[in-house]
């Protein structure tokens, strides 16, 4: 299938307007492959009377932790979550070490000649009953390798209700600028090109993490689980604030179905427009042009090239007014 770049860029009298926006990885559904889904359901085989993961490690369908502390399946019905869901933290726990995990290992080795796109998403809520901002403690999602290596991790800091983010380097948490509410629910969605070595994550649409690195290591990509992490803000003192999460999923899209992005470099004299194409590594895009948004011509191909996923394309026609657009070539 071929895959439209919905962002289009407008020539007129020099002046360049962008409309629309890029079809988002999820919107690729048609050509994902499933990794793993789950939405806690009783005919997925899930209980409601167990743990997802008990005190002996004992885990429901795969499920599996680090540590022991609160968790399970709950069904009560909440706005904006269907069925049964999942939760972790309100119960202490008995790591003495500050931090509970719990996981479903996944142990994708993505293939190096076309690394794909891969899309985690999962509906959560972060939850405080007897708020307590001086005690209450983080709620993350951290993204392993299969060696049970950290590569980033997403933090919804309890205490003054921040987003934050961190690498697999030495310098911290850095913060996205953006706040959580306690009570709201959120699709988190992040997207990790592993031909770019880059991932971004938005809630609800709107991105709050862009473009880092996946790794800032020199080693071969895989994911061995993306994990929901309960971190006590003191060690060894863990709060009863809690988060629920569901419908969690993880899917891998082929590059050539990730929407590129157009950008104008510059217009020449004369109205020669030098485009760049923001792309996968190794894909080719056809760049395309109309005059009246019914009408596309072909102006010629491009490959995006390693490690960025960059093409450069110079019209070789002049034009007063010309809107372009691109297509992915599978």
């Amino acid at each position: 299938m071929k895959r439209l770049l919905l962002l289009v860029a407008l020539i007129s009298s020099g002046a360049w307007l962008r409309s629309g926006e890029a079809i988002s990885a999820a919107a690729a559904a048609k050509q994902s492959r499933v990794l793993y889904e789950t939405g806690f359901e009783r005919f997925e085989g899930f209980d409601p009377s167990l743990d997802l993961v008990d005190a002996a490690g004992r885990g429901q369908n795969g499920w599996t932790a680090v540590g022991y502390g609160g968790n399970g399946i709950l069904g009560d019905a909440l706005p904006d979550f269907t069925g049964q869901y999942a939760y972790i933290g309100f119960l202490a726990s008995t790591n003495g070490n500050g931090f509970f995990n719990v996981f479903r290992p996944l142990r994708f080795a993505p293939s190096t000649n076309q690394p794909p796109v891969v899309v985690f998403q999962v509906n959560m809520s972060l939850r405080d009953e007897t708020p307590s901002p001086e005690r209450a403690d983080d709620f993350r999602w951290s993204a392993y390798t299969p060696d049970d290596r950290r590569l980033f991790t997403i933090d919804f800091h309890g205490a003054d209700r921040t987003i934050n983010y961190a690498l697999d380097d030495a310098s911290g948490f850095q913060t996205t600028g953006y706040e959580f509410e306690y009570g709201a629910t959120y699709l988190l969605e992040v997207v990790m090109s592993f031909g770019r070595n880059r991932w971004s994550a938005s809630l609800n649409g709107f991105t709050v993490v862009a473009e880092q690195p996946i790794t800032t290591r020199a080693t071969s990509l895989s994911l061995g689980s993306f994990d929901a992490v309960w971190a006590a803000r003191s060690q060894g003192s863990w709060d009863d604030n809690y988060m629920l999460f569901d419908d969690y999923r993880i899917l891998a899209y082929p590059p050539s179905e990730i929407a590129p992005v157009l950008e104008l470099q510059s217009v020449e004299t004369g109205g020669t427009a030098r485009l760049i194409v923001w792309g996968e590594p190794g894909v080719s895009y056809l760049v395309q042009s109309s005059n009246d948004l019914g009408l596309w011509t072909d102006r010629g191909t491009v490959v995006a090239t390693s490690p960025e996923g960059r093409a450069e394309f110079v019209d070789p026609q002049p034009a007063q007014a010309r809107t372009y657009r691109v297509v992915s070539i599978p």
